[in-house]
């Protein structure tokens, strides 16, 4: 793991130059005519300087020529910043003359990408209804109509107008972007994954495309070593971005690399110390290091912030497991199973406390679930065979660490063995 912690400390480090702050000093020093100013915004949204970006485009707005661009700039920014209140304040500023509906074009574009901000897809339908009305083949519009259409899981819909936005918006990837969302929702991860790839080469090192991409290769992919690169690259171009941090803590979480996990996922809580994946994941890094008592401070508050996050329920079992307040455990493992009925892993964590406990009947109950789902479950198979043992029922011990020896799965086969030494020894008889 040593080369994932050096290109993290390089990732983090503020003295390494990514390609857009590269470009800044000299965008910074190229005049103030409007031009300059577009280039310079748009480079400092690209690298996530979003306050300066916003002041730097309302100069440019303030210029004929160029107002319609700056403002869309000025939009896009409050977008990727995701707050519906400021993105409705950038649509705001292009006009809507009540003698002139044809000039309200922008502007109803704009707000129903606004309202999309704010998961309204309704509102937004009647913005881009508005707009269809004035000029329906122009390719923001069909942008915007494609990100309706995904939204709606209107897979032909959003294909028809992500494809239209993507011939008439050149020199962007938008669309491609949008296509690689929709075929991930659709469950399509090849296709999804070319998409990516393929917004990636139109548009290199754009941190929201390198963002997107890691996301997906740790998420739907589950191959985190694959996503680490990606994500550290998103970081490098749009330095300290909380929810890049936070998926490539997450990232070096899943490949071992718990120290270097930690450095970014601390980032990330500094940074946005409210957003619940980042104290999700900074205290299951903290649990997988073994410092069980500083990570109950952010699980805790993970699970305040979003009640439904099974992993952070999964992760404070864990500390209470280890601090020994076994009775408290118990209850989140059970909130944990409601939340994520399909995992396994804390029904078989459930089983495994109860049998500490001296509960071998919730155990059983618990295994048979387990084994339900995976009869070929090596743990469970082990675990279900030593209850039956402690309850004096040989046989059946037998056969289920027999199953678990030809079972898959890590566990403790050492153990199983001697168990089965154990099951096979006739038991000693008193003699008279």
């Amino acid at each position: 793991m040593r080369s994932f912690a050096l290109a993290l400390t390089l990732a983090l480090a503020p003295t390494v130059a990514a390609a857009q702050e590269t470009q800044l000093p000299s965008l910074r020093s190229a005049g103030r005519d409007p031009a300059n100013l577009l280039r310079l915004g748009r480079a400092l949204r690209r690298a996530g300087h979003f306050d300066e970006a916003v002041r730097t485009l309302q100069g440019a707005a303030g210029f004929g020529p160029l107002r319609n661009d700056a403002l869309w700039e000025i939009a896009r920014v409050r977008f990727d910043q995701g707050v519906f209140q400021p993105a409705r304040a950038a649509c705001e500023s292009f006009p809507m003359p009540r003698n002139n509906p044809a000039a309200s074009f922008n502007r109803r574009v704009c707000m129903a990408r606004a309202y999309l901000v704010w998961n309204r897809v309704a509102l937004a339908e009647r913005e881009i209804t508005a707009a269809r009305a004035i000029n329906p083949n122009d390719p923001e519009l069909q942008l915007v109509i494609g990100e309706t259409r995904r939204l709606a899981s209107d897979l032909q819909g959003a294909e028809t107008a992500y494809h239209a936005a993507a011939q008439g918006l050149t020199g962007r990837n938008d669309a491609l972007l949008g296509l690689a969302q929709l075929y991930e929702m659709f469950q399509q991860l090849d296709r999804a994954q070319d998409h990516y790839q393929q917004a990636l080469t139109a548009v290199p090192d754009d941190p929201a495309t390198l963002l997107s991409l890691g996301r997906f290769m740790l998420r739907r992919r589950e191959r985190p070593a694959d996503a680490i690169p990606l994500l550290q690259r998103a970081n490098a171009n749009r330095p300290l971005h909380p929810e890049t941090l936070a998926l490539l803590g997450d990232a070096l979480l899943a490949t071992g690399a718990h120290a270097d996990a930690l450095t970014a996922l601390q980032e990330a809580a500094r940074l946005s110390p409210t957003q619940p994946g980042v104290q999700s994941a900074l205290g299951r890094t903290l649990v997988a290091l073994g410092r069980y008592q500083e990570a109950e401070v952010p699980t805790r508050r993970a699970i305040q912030l979003v009640t439904t996050d099974a992993s952070a329920h999964m992760a404070l079992a864990d500390i209470l497991e280890h601090t020994q307040r076994e009775s408290e455990a118990m209850p989140m493992w059970d909130a944990a199973i409601d939340r994520a009925p399909g995992d396994m892993t804390p029904r078989l964590r459930a089983a495994e406390l109860a049998h500490r406990t001296h509960q071998n009947a919730l155990a059983r109950a618990y295994l048979d679930r387990v084994l339900t789902d995976d009869p070929h479950a090596a743990r469970a198979l082990y675990l279900r065979g030593l209850i039956a043992y402690e309850d004096g029922d040989r046989a059946a011990a037998r056969q289920f660490v027999e199953q678990a020896l030809q079972g898959a799965g890590e566990f403790d086969r050492a153990a199983a063995q001697q168990l089965l030494t154990d099951i096979n020894t006739p038991p000693r008889t008193r003699r008279r």
